[in-house]
Formats: C-alpha cells, structure tokens, sequence
C-alpha cells in the first residue's frame, strides 16, 4: 500500500524527502483548492493508497468525508498544528491508549 501527501509546498517537500510515495503540493488559492479535492477523491478510489496525509489547514478546506479506507490523517504544517499539543496529545492517547509526554 501507498502514502499519499497533500499539502503545502514545503510540507510536500518534507514527506517527499522522508520517501513518502506519492506527494502533491498545491497553493492556498480557490482553483488550487478544487485540484486538491480532485487528487484526493482520485486518491480515496483507487485501490492502492493506503494512507493519505493532509495539512489541517487544507482538511478544513476541503471538508474531508467519512471514509473507512484509506486512512486519512491530518498533520501540522510549517505553521504548527491548528490543534494545539494537548488536544493533539489526547487525540494520540484516545488512538493508541499511550501518552505522550515530553
């Protein structure tokens, strides 16, 4: 199975360097915004993605549907989580039963 990034452009550089398998960049501009939720319905039907990582900024651009398959996960981008650390420490925690501490 695959992952697929979309984000901003230095956050797709990022995960491109990490050796994700697939990343796109896109602008925070209207037009941009429609080819992002282009790539990601193209993303959630095809049958080889397994995980799709999103910016949180974009995510609540693009209203993300409920989907069971491929996993879809929100990460920060350059600017820090819209989240904040103890919500994203809560979320872990809930996820996989661990806290994380510093």
């Amino acid at each position: 199975m695959k992952i697929a990034v979309l984000g901003d452009r230095d956050t797709a550089l990022g995960f491109k360097l990490a050796g994700a398998h697939e990343v796109y960049s896109f602008e925070d501009t209207p037009l941009e915004m429609e080819r992002l939720r282009n790539k990601l319905n193209e993303l959630i039907e095809r049958g080889d993605v397994g995980i799709i990582l999103i910016t949180e900024r974009f995510a609540q651009k693009v209203e993300l549907s409920e989907v069971t398959f491929p996993i879809i996960l929100q990460v920060p981008d350059k600017s820090g989580s819209r989240f904040g650390e103890e919500q994203i420490k809560e979320i872990v925690r809930r996820a996989i039963g661990v806290e994380l501490k510093r």
